[in-house]
This record gives structure tokens, sequence and C-alpha cells, in this order.
């Protein structure tokens, strides 16, 4: 099961030590993560700058769109357990959804070949 990266601290040292993939209009930054927990699941958050767009209704659109779109290609990293991952929207203009859930599951499956 996937769990909504919250954690500040996670997030910081995501951007410090993480790797990144990317793959037009979506940057994905990784970290595997240490944990005590055997079952700690993976953390996955959705970032869309608001630099790029102003509106709030615009960012929560594509933010939404890039859920459903992970949501879609789960399958993939579903065995990939302590790991967190930022999801990031870089175009500075609205694609299409079929042009988003294409860039998602390549990066997925290039995620899962790393």
């Amino acid at each position: 099961m996937v769990q909504r990266l919250k954690s500040d601290k996670v997030i910081e040292r995501i951007f410090r030590d993480g790797k990144t993939i990317f793959k037009y209009p979506i940057k994905l930054v990784y970290l595997k993560t240490e944990s005590v927990d055997p079952r700690e699941q993976l953390q996955i958050g959705v970032s869309v700058s608001k630099r790029n767009f102003k509106n709030a209704v615009d960012r929560n659109r594509i933010k939404r769109q890039l859920r459903e779109a992970i949501r879609q290609n789960i399958s993939l990293i579903e065995s990939h357990n302590q790991t967190a991952m930022m999801i990031i929207y870089v175009s500075k203009e609205k694609l299409e959804y079929s042009s988003i859930v294409n860039s998602i599951s390549k990066l997925l499956k290039r995620y899962c070949n790393d």
C-alpha cells in the first residue's frame, strides 16, 4: 500500500541525498529509507510549482492527475517498500492527461530498472 509523504525531514533528505530521474514533464526524486519497521510502506509526494501555476485550481488539478496516473501504474513499484519519492511537475503549461500518464509509466519503469 502507498502512503502520502508528509514528513518534512524525509522530504529534506530526499532532495539532499536522493537520486533523480527525469522524463518531461515530470521529475522523480527518490531515496531508499532505512526503517526499523520492515513493513514500512512506499511513500509518495506530489508537487506542482506555484511559480509556474499561479491559480490553486490549476495546481490542484495537475496534482490530482498525477496521483491518478500513479494509481494506475502502481503495480510497477508495489514491491519497492521502504522508498520515499517525490514526483514534481516541471512543465510551465498544462498538458493533456495522456502525456502525464505516459511520462509516469516510463519514469516508474526506469525506476524499477535502477
